[in-house]
C-alpha cells in the first residue's frame, strides 16, 4: 500500500448532510462510521451510516496505485446490490479526490479530523455541493 494513503487508516465518526437540488437546502443527515484498514497492498474502506432515516452500508476497495503513481483504482459494493467503480488521486498532502461517475469527493485529512466535500452536475452542467461530511477519528 501506499504511504500516501496512511492518514485515512483507521476509524472516524462520521456525521454530515446530503443537499438538496439547489446545493444549499439540508435534505438528509447523514451519522455513522467509515473505517479505513490496511489488507496488504488494498486498502479495504467500511461505511455503516443512517442517511435521512435509512441505515447504508459499503465496502469499498482501494487498489495499489498503478506503477507507483498516485492515482489509486476503487471498487464499492452496497448494500442495495450496487456496484461504483471510481478513481482516487493525492492532490497533496492528506488531500483526496474521489472521481466516480459524474460526482467527484475532496477529502481532506488533518490528523484526527477529516471533511469531505461532495459534487454532482447541476442543471446547467456546473458542479454543485451534493454531499458535505465531517469526520472525527475515534482510533
Amino acid at each position: 500500500m501506499s504511504e500516501d494513503l496512511e492518514p485515512l487508516i483507521g476509524t472516524w465518526r462520521t456525521e454530515g448532510e446530503v443537499l438538496g437540488d439547489d446545493g444549499v437546502t439540508v435534505a438528509a443527515t447523514v451519522e455513522g462510521t467509515d473505517a479505513y484498514e490496511r489488507l496488504g497492498p488494498f486498502v479495504v474502506h467500511r461505511v455503516d451510516v443512517v442517511i435521512g432515516g435509512r441505515r447504508s452500508r459499503a465496502l469499498e476497495i482501494i487498489e495499489p496505485g498503478e506503477d507507483g503513481g498516485a492515482a489509486f483504482p476503487t471498487r464499492a459494493y452496497d448494500d442495495q446490490g450496487g456496484v461504483e467503480v471510481s478513481t482516487a488521486t493525492v492532490d497533496g498532502p492528506g488531500r483526496y479526490v474521489f472521481r466516480a461517475g459524474a460526482a467527484e469527493a475532496v477529502l481532506q485529512v488533518g490528523g484526527d479530523t477529516m471533511r469531505a466535500q461532495w459534487t454532482v452536475p447541476g442543471a446547467d452542467g456546473q458542479p454543485r455541493p451534493w454531499m458535505r461530511l465531517r469526520f472525527t477519528r475515534r482510533g
